[in-house]
């Protein structure tokens, strides 16, 4: 055995995955933290943690002195990357193998080989293996346009020195090509500390097929079959499946052979994945290689049986394989949900805040670090927990997921899980036609997309807000839901809110018989459009949730209230969030001074407007970086640019006014 004490060089649900595998082995395991990670799951489930460093990840996860520091502390021999920070970093995997500690993954050349994209494709490309056109994106923006000429629109601008979708662009026509070559530079450079680019054709209609590969020291490759990663937002993978709906066993036999092919010609050791674009014409094309464990490497342990943590720290102590390609047995499908802290109606803009109520669903496979109160911040990605599903068959196994998300409880930031279930019932989903053209063609304000209004939810929110112990015609409140919420500095207690935000007056009164009327009215309704109040009864609350029965239907919904005036309520995956207001204005908000407010930490990385422009709704007025993406804060309405606040470089905080708008 090489080793028996293992770090793990990573935070949340990626240090629990491999620390329970590793801890199953016998193995004694080490954790690393950042102060914002002080208090973590990671932290207490580990037998040792050591503090790196403050909250940024430069300063922490990313700090190759202070993890080697953490291995010499505490005596270990080896070291676990995860995935993401360091673990696809050639000088880390050389500077612990210079320690004299074991890497768990391929060797610092391998990993410099496959880490730069344009190095990858030569690589690739001398193997046999076949690869999309394209060319280095380097020199003057005028060499950058000539070399994109050659290789012909439309083209993807990609980040040479990581993936996941950071620094990605497409380009379809000329007139885009300097502003999206910055934005992409600018977004490789915070995300992996190289702004290099590469160009390739963007091929149409294309699938993301990637296939898991397991190699070791003494000669054998196997491939694991396939995942299916073409549903994709802004080249983010949001749901991956395995086996793929468009790859039979001929396919994946050709595919898996030349994956096996490519990692004997560089000699890889470890788990990793070999990514390709496949084209409806099944002709498929090399893009990368990730030389870690994937995000979504659970979805093929779900499929095949095997435990590829188990693999990869086996293979590291230097085993041979257990089993043969002919052993490996493909059983069922399985599907893999990215559950974010973001905003879907607010064009998907990452959250940050306490996560007041969290439980698991049951009956599927939840891979988090989320607990009740736990802080979602701004340092680290916006993906905070993965639910995955397996069953025999892909139909049922979307069954399963659909109920997991209505069962899943987020409550305290907003998340995707909506979304997510929306996309899991599209017909073009359920039919296994989706490519990674799928989202981008969706108009996902569209009325299959949008969360619909709650007369649920919202009975639960007004009884809650209400004083569901008051005596009878005592309680009243008014309500509002948040989303999209404004405020307006010329009224006292105002609200300027988008669709779907209508302020509502609500009135609770008791009856003779315990049960509740519930009246709720438009603020500007009168006595003609009064509505029949809502029949109330079989009320029950137990364990964070509301039973009752509204006009004789009855339901349970969980909630959480974390002040006497706004409250949580899921109905379904969607949870709606309601404020209690005291009063409301005229509306008319001609004139009125609106604060541009930052929604989270961050910095800013653009200023399109100056003081006494005229913009549009939608315009965007600053461009902040934040959870490593690049994200535009928008005008909410027409209006003039008054006084600007910060620059750019200036650090942000949530909440902090940027600049002044007179609305029009």
């Amino acid at each position: 055995m090489r080793f028996d004490t293992l770090l793990i060089a990573n935070r949340g649900e990626i240090a629990l995955r491999v620390m329970r595998t590793a801890r199953r082995m016998g193995l004694r395991t080490v954790a690393v933290y950042s102060d914002a990670d002080a208090a973590s799951l990671h932290v207490r489930e580990a037998d040792l943690a050591v503090r790196l460093g403050p909250a940024e990840a430069n300063a922490s996860y990313r700090n190759i002195e202070a993890i080697l520091d953490a291995c010499r502390r505490t005596g270990v021999q080896a070291v676990h990357p995860g995935y993401g920070f360091l673990s696809e970093n050639a000088a880390f995997a050389q500077a612990v193998a210079d320690a004299g500690l074991v890497f768990v993954g391929p060797s610092a050349r391998v990993i410099d080989l496959m880490g730069n994209k344009a190095q990858a494709k030569a690589a690739m490309r001398e193997a046999g293996v076949p690869t999309v056109p394209g060319a280095p994106a380097s020199g003057s923006d005028a060499q950058v346009l000539e070399a994109v000429r050659r290789v012909g629109y439309p083209v993807i601008l990609k980040a040479a020195a990581g993936g996941g979708g950071r620094g990605m662009r497409v380009v379809h026509e000329e007139s885009a090509l300097p502003e999206l070559l910055r934005q992409a530079r600018s977004e490789a450079a915070s995300a992996f500390g190289s702004d290099e680019i590469i160009i390739e054709r963007a091929i149409e209609r294309a699938r993301h097929i990637e296939i898991q590969v397991l190699c070791n020291e003494h000669g054998h490759q196997l491939h694991l079959g396939e995942r299916d990663c073409s549903t994709q937002r802004r080249f983010q993978k949001v749901i991956e499946e395995a086996p793929s709906p468009a790859v039979d066993a001929s396919l994946r036999h050709e595919m898996g052979e030349i994956a096996r092919k490519a990692c004997a010609a560089i000699g890889y050791t470890g788990v990793g994945t070999l990514e390709f674009l496949l084209g409806a014409d099944r002709s498929f094309y090399f893009m990368e290689m990730n030389t870690r464990l994937q995000v979504e490497h659970g979805v093929t342990e779900l499929i095949t049986g095997l435990d590829l943590v188990d693999q990869q720290l086996r293979v590291a102590q230097g085993e041979p394989l257990g089993f043969a390609q002919d052993d490996v047995r493909f059983q069922g499908h399985a599907i893999e949900l990215r559950v974010c802290a973001e905003d879907p109606a607010a064009g998907f803009m990452p959250q940050v805040g306490r996560v007041d109520r969290w439980r698991a669903a049951p009956d599927v496979r939840t891979d988090t670090a989320l607990e009740s109160g736990t802080a979602v911040s701004p340092y680290y990605d916006s993906m905070v927990a993965k639910v995955l599903a397996v069953a025999p068959s892909r139909d049922e196994c979307l069954g399963k997921l659909v109920r997991a998300c209505e069962r899943t409880v987020l409550l305290g930031v907003r998340s995707n899980l909506g979304f997510l279930s929306r996309c899991l019932q599209h017909p073009m989903f359920r039919a296994g036609e989706a490519t990674t053209g799928f989202l981008g063609q969706e108009d996902l304000h569209g009325a299959h997309w949008q969360a619909q209004p709650s007369a649920h939810a919202e009975t639960v929110a007004a009884l809650v807000l209400g004083g569901m112990t008051a005596a009878p015609n005592a309680a009243e409140a008014r309500l509002c839901p948040t989303a999209e919420l404004w405020l307006v500095p010329s009224f006292d207690t105002a609200t300027r809110h988008g669709p779907g935000g209508e302020a509502r007056r609500v009135s609770i009164a008791h009856r003779a018989d315990g049960s509740l009327n519930v009246g709720v009215h438009a603020a500007a309704a009168t006595s003609d459009d009064a509505q029949a109040p809502r029949h109330v009864d079989s009320l029950h609350i137990a364990d964070g949730e509301i039973g009752c029965a509204i006009d004789g239907l009855y339901r349970r919904l969980a909630f959480f209230s974390p002040d006497a005036d706004s409250v949580w309520v899921q109905d379904g995956a969607d949870a709606h969030h309601y404020q209690r207001v005291t009063r409301f204005g005229s509306g008319n908000s001609d004139g009125a001074t609106l604060g541009v407010r930052a929604p989270m930490s961050g910095r800013v990385i653009a200023l399109p407007v100056k003081s006494g422009d005229r913009v549009e709704a939608n315009q965007p007025l600053v461009v902040m970086e934040s959870m490593k993406m690049e994200m535009p804060l928008c005008a909410p309405g027409a209006g003039v640019v008054g006084q600007i606040l910060v620059e750019v470089g200036s650090q942000l905080s949530a909440g902090q006014v940027l600049m002044e708008l007179v609305a029009e």
